[in-house]
């Protein structure tokens, strides 16, 4: 076993940042869960008697099984001096308790929280949660599916928390699975997460609204970590190994073209602009054999304006486009060309941009 030591996340450095809305994201297994639990859940509890909320996406998520599961890591007899030995759930609220091995019965003493889910935000609005300053929403990006307008969910269900009182702060703590992810695009940091170095903290002011007594601004603070990577590996191979050893973006292996770049020809220019991702899309030949082929890579400049674009925003505009294999073009030989968007001949400059490409294309690519 190697003696190299393992750099431990470390919550510290982004508190300082004093922002209302924080999101975490790095390698699987690194220690964001365990210091955010830790630090803004339970010692905060303990020293300030403010409550948290544990939030997950799905109720399915929050059975009281896993939702113990997740505290059993937190040495209970230390931080409470002996006074009791284990968390539990009991009615979505989490208490302080003492687990009896002879009677394998656990009871109940200070309530320090709350669970909930997210998908079912709307049950909660009447509710008061004044005890509460923290939100600790885990696993905020998703390897499987998101709920519809999640952003604006969490955005209700903080407001429904906080009251107005701007007291809470939320914890996005997520592994890298994937960019495509809705508060990423909501909340406009995708620059920020595309170009941001792994041990690193952007922060970014939003405005959200104008004092009506002083007329100036109204500013939330977003910090965005990017987290060190632990320098060891967790054992694991295949696609998903990069992000789980090292943080990387879990990637799919895409196609890239068969030679370099500079032995092709670009005999035309497109953009593809979906969830906020930008592509553009170049038809190439082989300086060589003649032979054709499409590529796609990221592109983030400004996409002019004599540009066609195929995208999921509407425009009233013969360039912005729906359907690339039905266009509205009258121009036969565009639209034929378009027709051979196909599977075999499509290449991508990186497993990132054709995996990212492939998520947020609201399209199927035809075979």
């Amino acid at each position: 076993m190697s003696n190299k030591k393992i750099t431990h996340y470390n919550l510290e450095n982004i508190e300082k940042e004093d922002a209302s809305f924080n999101l975490i994201w790095g390698e699987k297994g690194n220690g964001k869960s365990y210091q955010v639990k830790h630090k803004r859940a339970i010692l905060k509890y303990r020293k300030t008697g403010k409550r948290f909320i544990y939030l997950r996406r799905w109720k399915e998520e929050i059975t009281t099984e896993k939702v113990e599961q997740y505290f059993a890591d937190v040495d209970v007899v230390k931080i409470t001096g002996g006074e009791y030995n284990c968390i539990i759930c009991y009615r979505r609220r989490l208490y302080f308790a003492n687990f009896d091995n002879e009677t394998y019965k656990a009871k109940r003493g200070e309530h320090i929280g709350y669970v909930m889910a997210l998908s079912t935000e709307q049950n909660y609005s009447g509710c008061s949660y004044l005890d509460v300053e923290d939100i600790i929403f885990e696993e905020f990006m998703s390897r499987n599916e998101y709920i519809k307008d999640e952003a604006s969910k969490l955005m209700f269900l903080y407001s429904t928390v906080d009251r107005k009182r701007h007291k809470v702060k939320v914890w996005l703590a997520g592994n890298t699975v994937s960019r495509v992810c809705p508060y990423i695009q909501d909340w406009d940091i995708q620059k920020i997460i595309s170009e941001q170095k792994q041990g690193t903290i952007i922060t970014k002011m939003i405005k959200v609204g104008v004092d009506e007594d002083t007329g100036e601004d109204i500013m939330v603070k977003l910090a965005i970590e990017y987290c060190k990577s632990t320098g060891r590996s967790s054992y694991v191979f295949g696609k998903a190994a990069s992000m789980i050893n090292q943080g990387d973006w879990q990637t799919d292996p895409q196609p890239h073209l068969p030679k370099s770049y500079k032995d092709y020809k670009v005999l035309f220019r497109f953009a593809f602009f979906y969830k906020s991702f930008k592509f553009l899309c170049e038809y190439l030949t082989d300086k060589e054999t003649s032979d054709v082929c499409w590529f796609i890579k990221p592109y983030k400049g400004i996409i002019k304006e004599n540009t066609i674009v195929f995208s999921d925003v509407i425009k009233i505009s013969p360039y912005w486009q729906r359907d690339i294999y039905n266009t509205t073009f009258d121009n036969e030989d565009l639209n034929n060309l378009f027709k051979t968007f196909r599977e075999n001949i499509i290449f991508y400059a990186s497993d990132l941009a054709g995996t990212d490409f492939k998520q947020v294309i609201d399209f199927i690519i035809k075979k």
